[in-house]
C-alpha cells in the first residue's frame, strides 16, 4: 500500500491537535476539584518499584478501565506518547520521546511514529519520523507495535520500548511506580456534537535500559511519563497547542495545558497530582504561563517559547530547555518537543511540546 507521507501526517497530527484541544475547552468542568486516586504512595517521588496494592489507582466511576484501556481501541483516532530523563552513570542526562499515532481501527490503522534524542552535553537532537500501516498481534491488554526504528510493547503499567537511530540506540524497560492519573476527573469528556475523548496518564514510570551512542554503550536510569489517548478527535485548521509535563523532585507531577480559541482568546488549565496520589484541577485565576524566553530556528521563521514560568495555585515553576534546539522537523507540521529543567517552587524535571510556532 502506497502511503501520501504528507497526508497520513496531516491526518493524524492535525486529529491529535483538535483532541489535545478538546480537553483544554473542557477544562473547566473540573476546576478547582481534588479527585482522590487512591493509595498514598508515600516515598516522596517514586523512583523504587512500590510493592502490589501501593500504587495509586483510579477513582471510583472512572470511565477508564486498566488494564483493559491499555489496548488499542475502536476509534477514529489514538495516541500514545512516553518522554522521559535518564543519567549515564558518568553523570550526562539524555531526554527521549517515542510517539506513536494512529488512525483507524486496530490492526488496521495508518500510523506515523515520532522518536527523538536529546544531548545536551553534545548539543546535539536526534529525532526521526515514521509511516506505516497497522498489522500483527491486536491485544487486549496492551500495545506490541514495530514502526522502522521503534518498537514498544506495553500493558498493566510495564513497558518495553527500543529507539534507534543511524548512530543510536535506545532500549529501555519501564515500570509505573506510583499509578494512573485520569484527567478532567474521569478520564472522559464530550464535547457534543459527536465528539469526545478519553484521556490517562502513566505520569511517573522508572526507567532502566542502555543507551548504545557511537561507540560507547552507556547503562541510563530515570523517569518516563506516559500518555494515552483516544476518541473522536475532530481536525482544525492550523493546529496550535503548547503542553508540559513536569515530574518534581517531590513526588509530585504537573501537566499544564494551553489553547489558542478561534476568534481569540486562549484556554490555560493544570493539573497537579501529589505524592498522596490526589489530583487538582487549576484553570481560570489560578493558573498562568508566562513566556521567558525564545529560539529562533536558524533559516527558518520559526520562534519557540522555550522559557516559562508557570503558577498553578501557589506553586510558580522556572522550566528552561536542556538545549535550545529540540525542533521535530515533522511533515507537514515542525514542532518543538524538548526536556527541560524545573527550579523556583519545586526542583525537577519536564517535557515541553509547543506547537504552531514554526512558519517555513
Amino acid at each position: 500500500m502506497h502511503l501520501d507521507r504528507a497526508l497520513v501526517t496531516g491526518l493524524v497530527v492535525a486529529a491529535l491537535a483538535a483532541g489535545l484541544g478538546a480537553c483544554g475547552e473542557g477544562g473547566g468542568n473540573h476546576g478547582g476539584d481534588a479527585v482522590a486516586a487512591g493509595d498514598a504512595l508515600g516515598d516522596g517521588g517514586g523512583d523504587d518499584v512500590v510493592a502490589p496494592g501501593t500504587l495509586c489507582e483510579l477513582p471510583a466511576g472512572a470511565a477508564v478501565v486498566l488494564p483493559a484501556d491499555d489496548a488499542r481501541h475502536d476509534e477514529p483516532t489514538e495516541w500514545l506518547y512516553w518522554t522521559g530523563h535518564l543519567q549515564a552513570e558518568d553523570g550526562r542526562w539524555f531526554g527521549f520521546q517515542v510517539t506513536l499515532l494512529y488512525a483507524g481501527a486496530p490492526g488496521q490503522g495508518i500510523i506515523v511514529g515520532h522518536r527523538t534524542l536529546s544531548d545536551p552535553a553534545s548539543g546535539r537532537f536526534r529525532q526521526h519520523v515514521d509511516f506505516g500501516v497497522e498489522g500483527g498481534e491486536v491485544r487486549a491488554d496492551g500495545v506490541t507495535q514495530d514502526l522502522g526504528g521503534a518498537s514498544v510493547a506495553t500493558g498493566g503499567g510495564r513497558d518495553t520500548l527500543r529507539s534507534a537511530f543511524e548512530d543510536a540506540e535506545l532500549e529501555l524497560e519501564l515500570v509505573d511506580v506510583k499509578g494512573p492519573v485520569v484527567r478532567h476527573g474521569s478520564g472522559y469528556v464530550d464535547y457534543g456534537g459527536g465528539v469526545y475523548t478519553w484521556y490517562y496518564a502513566r505520569p511517573r514510570m522508572r526507567a532502566t535500559g542502555t543507551l548504545r551512542l557511537g561507540g560507547e554503550t552507556l547503562a541510563v536510569a530515570g523517569t518516563a511519563w506516559f500518555d494515552h489517548q483516544w476518541g473522536v478527535l475532530v481536525a482544525t485548521e492550523g493546529p496550535r497547542w503548547d503542553w508540559l509535563g513536569a515530574q518534581l523532585d517531590d513526588g509530585r507531577e504537573l501537566m499544564v495545558y494551553r489553547l489558542p480559541l478561534p476568534g481569540g482568546g486562549l484556554v490555560t488549565f493544570a493539573e497537579l497530582t501529589d505524592a498522596d496520589c490526589r489530583t487538582t484541577h487549576y484553570d481560570g485565576g489560578d493558573v498562568s504561563v508566562e513566556e521567558t524566553r525564545t529560539w529562533e530556528k536558524p533559516g527558518t521563521s520559526c520562534v519557540y517559547p522555550v522559557g516559562w514560568r508557570v503558577r498553578a495555585g501557589d506553586l510558580v515553576l522556572e522550566v528552561d530547555p536542556v538545549q535550545d534546539d529540540q525542533e521535530v522537523a515533522g511533515d507537514p507540521v515542525s514542532y518543538w518537543e524538548g526536556a527541560a529543567t524545573v527550579s523556583g517552587g519545586a526542583s525537577g524535571r519536564a517535557y515541553v511540546e509547543l506547537v504552531g510556532y514554526c512558519g517555513r
